[in-house]
């Protein structure tokens, strides 16, 4: 029994006390086990990527900045 569907199927056949024992049974031990606590990230966790090189020399004084804000509308 590997599957959710077959241990469906085997609960059904049991006698409903026999079901209440297993329902008290999975009750005490899902309670017994901590709850997982959620998974934490940071952005330090994300593998540095290359998006390839430069198409324009990197010149001293070049506004690359202001180059990439002068067709923003604000």
């Amino acid at each position: 029994m590997s599957t959710l569907q077959e241990i469906e199927q085997a609960v059904a056949t049991l006698e409903p006390t026999e079901q209440r024992l297993l329902l008290e049974w999975l009750t005490g031990h899902l309670q017994k086990k901590p709850p997982m606590p959620p998974a934490v990230y940071s952005v330090l966790d994300i593998p540095p990527i290359s998006v390839g090189r430069l198409l324009v020399d990197d010149v001293m004084g070049d506004d690359l900045l202001g180059e990439m804000l002068e067709d923003r509308k604000f």
